[in-house]
């Protein structure tokens, strides 16, 4: 076939924890397609481990909340221009763009000034806030590939054509190991586990950790025995966690482990985000939790209202999953939702139904090697592949 013996130039961008792991999948299985290609752009470990020559670090750019940006604004701005003139220089054959939808939108916009083929992994969560948005999405997308399933309804309302590949966390979550060598492994035991997710950047540990902390401070107060443990991304260093760790509370910070760590768990509280889902698909009962900075939450509860923040609740269409956002997701609130998960047996398996439910709906494993699929395909030019725009 045309294409698969030469190399092309793919320049490919994430900026947050998940969207790295998912691109470095998508490399990997592009990769296996076509050996020669060569991939660039911007990321974090996942991706330069998958091979991905990193021109960026992603953890320079991310950033939630309309606030946060505004006073990142010069790094972000500085980051843009660095990847544009990296394709002005490299000429990438397609740009892959990984959620990360501001950002990336505006990096599209001049990508494709410069006849430059978009492909989109993982809708921006258009369907949940600024819908009004669509349009300049069509005017440069040419690609849009979707790992949710009404994600498909959505845009198809909207006359816009995507390809659904299935959700690529079906293929990686799992844990390492038996429940007894993970407990052996970081000396905790059966039962005894709460784990604390706080999200996997640097302002998501500012706004929430001391929340779950202050909860993990309370649940121990009622019980002794209990254990907590605080899986950190790899977006986040180890020293950055020290300020909120007392050393009078049972909390155990462990890199590389989520998976693990959640699979053992009694019970969980987790930032509004992938690790929600992650969180379901191994079916670890669970709070949602969030937090923006208050001016950000004030422009946002004025012009948008989202009936859920969890993956779970967005995919099932209800708010099966308790969820304590803002101002309701403080330590004694946190605290009393994990002690009703602890306490009814009830509440523990209308979760689990809730999870298989979940795990149905998100289709069939080998999303990243459906992706890839497609990837290899524009590469190789098939006019056969439905673009986003009609």
């Amino acid at each position: 076939m045309v294409g698969r013996t030469s190399a092309k130039r793919v320049l490919i961008v994430a900026g947050e924890a998940s969207g790295d792991l998912h691109a470095a999948n998508l490399v990997r299985s592009l990769s296996a397609i076509m050996p020669a290609v060569d991939c660039y752009g911007m990321g974090g470990t996942a991706m330069a481990e998958a091979g991905v020559r990193l021109i960026q670090d992603l953890r320079t750019v991310s950033v939630i909340g309309l606030v946060e940006v505004v006073s990142k604004l010069p790094v972000i701005l500085r980051t843009l221009r660095s990847l544009v003139r990296e394709a002005v220089r490299a000429r990438p054959d397609v740009a892959i763009l990984v959620d990360f939808p501001d950002f990336n939108l505006r990096l599209a916009e001049r990508l494709k000034g410069l006849g430059v083929l978009i492909v989109w992994y993982i809708s921006p969560q258009l369907w949940a806030w600024r819908a009004q948005r669509l349009p300049r999405f069509a005017a440069v997308v040419d690609y849009m590939i979707v790992i949710l399933p009404f994600e498909v309804d959505f845009y198809n309302r909207y006359g816009l054509r995507v390809h659904f590949v299935g959700h690529p966390l079906l293929d990686i979550v799992r844990p390492s190991a038996a429940p007894e060598e993970i407990l052996c492994r970081h000396d905790l035991k059966q039962g005894s586990v709460i784990a604390l997710l706080p999200g996997s950047r640097r302002v998501e540990l500012a706004l929430l950790l001391k929340h779950l902390v202050g909860a993990a401070r309370l649940l121990y107060a009622a019980d002794r025995s209990r254990q907590f443990v605080l899986p950190v991304a790899s977006t986040i260093n180890m020293r950055e966690l020290e300020p909120f760790l007392p050393k009078d509370l049972p909390i155990i910070a462990i890199e590389n482990s989520t998976y693990d760590l959640l699979s053992v768990a009694s019970c969980a509280v987790v930032a509004a985000g992938t690790a929600t889902l992650e969180a379901a698909l191994l079916g670890t009962p669970q709070v949602i939790v969030g937090r923006v900075k208050p001016l950000t939450w004030l422009i946002w509860s004025r012009y948008t209202r989202l009936p859920y923040y969890g993956l779970p609740n967005w995919i099932l269409g209800e708010r099966f999953v308790p969820e304590l956002i803002q101002h309701n997701a403080h330590a004694a609130a946190i605290a009393a939702e994990l002690e009703r998960l602890l306490a009814s047996e009830q509440l523990r398996e209308s979760l689990a139904k809730g999870y298989e439910a979940v795990r149905l709906r998100l289709g069939s494993s080998g999303a990243s090697e459906r992706a890839a699929g497609l990837v290899a395909r524009i590469l190789d030019g098939d006019s056969t592949i439905e673009r986003f725009r009609k």
